[in-house]
């Protein structure tokens, strides 16, 4: 009876690691590290086809990290990208942060067995210069079943929050 107890609670375990567990492949250029008191903007992306709210979501999930790193990053919600960002506003930061939604899929019924996958670009640009100080990109993908993430939203905080703790100071 204790093996048959020990076999089925050995099961349980690996079927819940497996089911919380999210995977992610990440890219990160050479680091340039940033100053927390420099001033930081964050553009919105378009949405993914047929995923409403993809970018904003996507920009105050990043603006939360940043926050979590001690910067007070503003978002810029008429601009999807650095170049339609007008001298003006670009001239009101030192940094302007651009994530770019390459892929996006949000599998509502994570009991399904489809996972949430997102494909995120991060291109953090000088505004002086029009340089890019940093570029990483976050692959990632939920778990299959049960506990997985509720939205690919969720698979950015944790690499995102990795990296960009190396990089600001």
């Amino acid at each position: 009876m204790k093996k048959i107890l020990a076999f089925l609670l050995a099961a349980y375990s690996m079927l819940f690691l497996a089911c919380t567990t999210s995977s992610f492949t990440v890219q990160e250029s050479e680091p340039t590290l940033l100053s927390k008191t420099d001033t930081f903007a964050i553009t919105v992306p378009n949405d993914y086809p047929d995923e409403s709210k993809s970018g904003i979501t996507t920009s105050l999930e990043l603006q939360k990290v940043l926050a979590g790193c001690g910067v007070n990053a503003s978002l810029l919600n008429t601009f999807p990208d650095y170049e339609s960002v007008p001298q003006e506003t670009r001239a009101k930061y030192d940094y302007i942060v651009e994530p770019t939604i390459n892929y996006w899929e949000d599998n509502i019924a994570t009991w399904s067995g489809k996972p949430d996958k997102l494909l995120l670009v991060i291109t953090i640009y000088k505004t002086k210069t029009a340089q890019v100080m940093d570029t990483f990109t976050i692959d990632a993908e939920s778990s299959s079943i049960f506990f997985g993430a509720n939205d690919p939203v969720d698979l950015i905080k944790d690499p995102s929050s990795v990296h960009y703790g190396k990089i600001i100071k």
